[in-house]
């Protein structure tokens, strides 16, 4: 393959990865977790390639999912079945924290990072946590929103989540009863539904884009019959309403799970989730699919 060139997917080597969650990585640089067995990929758009970044021995990581890089070279990554979240120094390739969420058997599921602080879904109970990560090191991780005080609506199954540039506002989407989008106000400790116009936004996980905000949506009652899409909304200022202006959806994105924007483009994690949950063999070699980023009206 010709340098430079962008190519139409990425295969991760491997036959137990079940990729999750993926991150830019800056420039043409992605990170790719493994729900498999907790394998990192590092992937090149320029090259094409995708190698294995850190192995699943070693460090303890089983299930990952949600990833984010902060602003010191460090890569946060979400350990759902672990109840955990570890954090790489990603030029040594090393693990320099790792940290139970406070809540017993919490089910860490996406993260995004803004300033000094990475806020975590959790999708065993309605609460995000923050996990303090400044220059100095890591923190503990504590609480920094709970919503279940919040309805009527359902904020149950907490996963896709991202912020506000300033870190004073969040989105976070409920894969719950309704689909409810959520916009927490850190400063204040509220939160409440966005007006989708009843759109059912139960994104798993979450692209901001300026005021573009994708997520990737399911629809149907159990796994066999389940149809994957991305939606598209548009971001009204201070967040507490939007318009969907579009959803797209490819039969080869197999269990579409997240999406990162990589020079340009849109990374789509072929999952293949139903295949995990069928106990079917899954279609080899897992791949990463791309699509050219639309200019939105």
């Amino acid at each position: 393959m010709l340098y430079g060139r962008p190519v139409a997917r990425y295969s991760l080597p491997g036959d137990n990865v079940y990729p999750e969650g993926i991150t830019e990585g800056g420039g043409t640089i992605f990170f790719v977790g493994s729900m498999g067995d907790g394998t990192i990929y590092r992937g090149d758009t320029a090259s094409g390639g995708v190698g294995v970044f850190l192995p699943p021995d070693g460090d303890g990581r089983t299930t990952i999912t949600g990833l984010d890089l902060d602003g010191y070279g460090r890569l946060i990554a979400c350990d759902y079945d672990g109840g955990q979240l570890f954090v790489y120094d990603l030029a040594a390739r090393e693990l320099v924290a790792r940290r139970a969420l406070p809540a017993e058997e919490s089910w860490p599921n996406d993260v995004v990072v803004a300033g000094d602080s990475a806020y975590v879904t959790d999708t065993r109970r309605p609460r995000v946590w923050r996990l303090p990560a400044g220059r100095g090191g890591v923190g503990d991780a504590e609480l920094a929103i709970d919503l279940a005080p919040f309805g009527p609506a359902d904020p149950a199954y907490l996963n896709g989540i991202v912020a506000h540039p300033d870190g004073s506002v969040l989105l976070v989407a409920s894969q719950g009863e309704g689909g409810t989008l959520w916009r927490a106000d850190l400063a204040n400790q509220t939160a409440a539904p966005v007006d989708l116009g009843g759109y059912e936004f139960n994104a798993d996980g979450m692209l901001l884009d300026g005021d573009t905000l994708y997520g990737v949506t399911n629809r149907g009652g159990n796994i066999e019959d389940i149809r994957f899409m991305i939606s598209v909304a548009r971001l009204a200022p201070g967040w507490r309403s939007a318009a969907i202006v579009a959803e797209l959806a490819d039969p080869d994105w197999d269990c579409p799970t997240t999406l990162a924007k990589v020079n340009g483009q849109l990374l789509i994690v072929c999952s293949q989730v139903r295949a995990m949950h069928t106990k079917t063999p899954p279609r080899l070699p897992f791949e990463i699919a791309t699509t050219e980023l639309p200019n939105w009206p």
